[in-house]
């Protein structure tokens, strides 16, 4: 991911796709010295490299010592000095990658990176989850199921702070997952203790198997395995097969709601890091009867 760097106070930086320069409180990097303009320059990601614009500021913006003219792009790449308003106050570009998929605060703090799952407002207090569904979209799902699609700048609130959501693959200059290609079923098989003290999950993807060991979490996805089983063997039909109320998740759990939703959270990215295809999805909701169930029938249990 692209970095800028102050040269005198070492403050550093983690670049968005189009990153706003000036003295506007918006701008993602704010400079309050008064020689910057309230909107001076435009760093923005083009595809294949950085390019840098001058928006008309009253002190120009500098690339290695040379002022630009206004209006017109200039590439950008790792080891260039970029200055705003005045030429003595560098800002170096640390490194020229591509920008990662981000949710940026907007009362201060830094950018957090969308890996696979990302937990808002932190991985500890997963109240809503960020992640890119089948179809290709990012979407924010809060603890409750209810969904939105992310589109590159929205702004969205979680636990009563206001992020701003970046991603250059909204913005269509960066190829994604080819969305048209569904998600190979996920088999999974639970080797279960006979007191029930540990379950081992292992997780079957096409020719893939992925040992996922033995997790307190996975005794959620056990609970939610067992229901799934009981009603097929009930004839009940797929798409009704499985689903558990939130209340009597919890009763049966013995857990309660932030703790679920923390088990759910862990669930999703360590699928996600073991590379299985639609991960996000292992667990699902139904927002509005709040409902859960596991996302897969294809389900095996040895009791060992």
């Amino acid at each position: 991911m692209a970095l800028l760097q102050h040269s005198r106070s070492d403050r550093s930086l983690i670049v968005e796709p189009e990153l706003l320069i000036g003295r506007s409180p918006t701008a993602g990097l704010c400079i309050t010295e008064p020689y910057v303009s309230a909107q001076h320059a435009l760093l923005r990601w083009a595809g294949a490299r950085w390019v840098l614009k001058d928006l008309g500021s009253r002190n120009g913006t500098f690339l290695n010592g040379a002022r630009l003219e206004g209006g017109r792009n200039y590439d950008v790449s790792t080891g260039a000095e970029l200055a705003f308003g005045r030429a003595s106050e560098l800002w170096r570009v640390l490194d020229d990658a591509p920008p990662p998929v981000m949710a940026i605060p907007l009362n201060g703090g830094e950018p957090l990176i969308v890996h696979e799952v990302l937990g808002l407002p932190s991985s500890q207090e997963p109240l809503a989850s960020i992640f890119r569904d089948v179809d290709g979209r990012w979407k924010l799902e809060a603890a409750d199921g209810d969904m939105i699609v992310l589109d590159h700048h929205k702004l969205f609130e979680v636990g009563g702070r206001t992020f701003r959501f970046a991603c250059p693959d909204v913005l269509g200059i960066t190829a994604g997952a080819d969305s048209r290609l569904a998600p190979k079923a996920v088999s999974l098989l639970f080797r279960v203790s006979r007191d029930e003290e540990h379950v081992e999950l292992i997780a079957l993807q096409g020719e893939r198997a992925v040992e996922l060991g033995s997790r307190s979490h996975n005794y959620l996805l056990l609970t939610l395995a067992r229901a799934r089983r009981e009603d097929a063997r009930n004839g009940v039909p797929d798409a009704a097969c499985g689903w558990v109320y939130l209340e009597d998740l919890l009763n049966a759990l013995r857990t309660i709601g932030t703790q679920l939703n923390i088990d759910v959270f862990r669930i999703r990215k360590q699928f996600a890091a073991a590379g299985l295809q639609d991960a996000i999805n292992i667990v699902e909701r139904r927002p509005r009867s709040k409902q859960l169930r596991i996302g897969t029938g294809h389900l095996e249990i040895e009791i060992v």
